[in-house]
């Protein structure tokens, strides 16, 4: 969910090969003996623990909204079963895979369970795939094969893949673009300030669209942080100075990214940018003016509803 103020939006393959592809979906039911669990988020492997004539399909199951798969010197086939943690509810998935360093591309294909077939979502043999896709779970549930290519070459190859799950809205049964691009109501500014993983003010600088990853990036000018997670690794005295973009040398900017079907426009003025880390980049929130935020922190305050201590 990536939603701005007013002031900021105006909006107004073809058959692919599969380890003999059908020979995949007809070993559905064969698959090697060990079940393989992650940690709920994680999952970490290597091909060097199978024999070199195994060519079954490793089942690995994980429950959590963020993480990441990494398959060392893969051989065979993955299926990865990817759902939220303590709840059956639809989501909206999306992965990005990352190079092997070898040969600079996913030593490995991907591939999409669908109801009746396998869907191809990256092969860099074929040109063209996004390193980002996102699509929707069916039965609260997404299935990903992934297939190792080339032989049994000792050379350290790495699949790596890291995924991110955001329930849908509650009642909601499909992914609605639109929803992505409206701005926060005042339950959710002050649900998401408590629980972004950055919380800053600032003015917009300049905006980039990216069309492989069919994201606006928004560069930010930091006037004031005003709270962050210890991993997002921003320096203490940020916090301390107020209204002051520049320290010493040092440029205080950031680039938080946008949908780009949202359309984002330069807004004037300072706003309040609400931000968390998805696929390693930090995705908008909510971005009230900081005028407005002000006043609604005033008024929450007042009646003791927040769930932490909100701060402009």
């Amino acid at each position: 969910m990536c939603k701005m103020g007013p002031d900021v939006y105006e909006r107004g393959r073809g058959r692919v090969a599969l380890m003999d592809y059908c020979v995949i979906f007809a070993c559905l039911m064969w698959v090697t003996s060990a079940t393989i669990m992650g940690d709920e988020c994680d999952w970490t492997g290597s091909g060097l623990t199978t024999s070199s004539e195994d060519r079954g399909v490793t089942p690995v199951y994980l429950r959590c909204t963020t993480g990441r798969v990494t398959w060392l010197y893969p051989r065979g086939a993955l299926r990865v079963l990817l759902r939220l943690p303590g709840r059956d509810r639809e989501f909206r998935a999306c992965i990005k895979v990352h190079p092997d360093g070898v040969n600079q591309h996913l030593a490995a294909r991907l591939f999409l369970e669908g109801p009746r077939s396998l869907l191809p979502l990256y092969s860099h043999e074929n040109g063209g795939h996004k390193p980002v896709r996102c699509f929707q779970s069916r039965h609260g549930q997404v299935a990903l094969y992934i297939e190792a290519i080339g032989g049994s070459s000792m050379i350290k190859r790495v699949a790596k893949i890291e995924y991110d799950l955001e329930p849908l809205p509650k009642g909601s049964q499909a992914y609605d673009p639109t929803e992505e691009c409206r701005p926060c109501s005042a339950e959710e500014l002050a649900h998401t300030f408590c629980t972004s993983d950055l919380v800053t003010r600032g003015i917009i600088h300049g905006i980039e669209n990216d069309d492989d990853l069919e994201v606006s990036q928004i560069s930010v000018k930091v006037t004031k942080l005003i709270r962050h997670t210890a991993d997002e690794g921003y320096r203490d005295d940020w916090e301390e100075s107020e209204n002051s973009i520049d320290s010493g040398d040092v440029t205080k900017e950031i680039t938080v990214q946008v949908p780009q079907h949202c359309g984002v426009k330069h807004g004037l003025g300072e706003f309040v940018f609400m931000a968390r880390r998805k696929l390693g980049d930090l995705t908008l929130q909510c971005a009230p003016r900081l005028e407005d935020w002000a006043a609604f922190v005033n008024v929450i305050s007042e009646e003791g509803k927040a769930h932490c201590v909100l701060r402009s």
